[in-house]
């Protein structure tokens, strides 16, 4: 009887080592897979630092984008008063021809008048001097 519970116990002991063996190769995967883990929390890290980077010059670029349109705005704003006031310096410019032109046919009106006159005055000064000589 004592053989065999050597026997059970040498077996038992085997089996142990066995178990003992296969626990350290589990225990080594799992240091593995906690060094991967590890690298890929460090990954993982590193990608979320440059989302936010990226995200912060996203950011800078809407900035300046809004920047931009409103300058923009502004601009054509800007456009739109100088449109304006050149259609307005245009019809000031057209009623200065409109008024020189008027100006110009009042003096030919005057100038005929005056030549109607001198021509009258003439008749007159003939008539007397006719008279004057009878």
């Amino acid at each position: 009887m004592e053989n065999e519970i050597k026997e059970m116990l040498g077996l038992i002991l085997n089996k142990l080592t066995g178990l003992e063996s296969k626990i350290d190769h589990l225990e080594s995967r799992m240091d593995r897979l906690e060094s991967k883990m590890d690298h890929l929390e460090l990954r993982m890290d590193r990608l979320e630092s440059k989302m936010d980077h990226l995200e912060s010059r996203m950011d800078r670029l809407e900035s300046k984008m809004d920047h931009l349109e409103s300058r923009m705005d502004s601009l054509e704003l800007r456009m739109d008063n100088v449109e304006s006031r050149q259609d307005e310096i245009y019809l000031i410019a057209k009623a200065i021809e409109h008024s020189n032109n008027v100006r110009g046919a009042e003096i030919d009106g005057l100038r005929l008048r005056g030549g109607h006159l001198e021509g009258t005055i003439n008749a007159i000064g003939e008539v007397i001097t006719a008279r004057k000589a009878i």
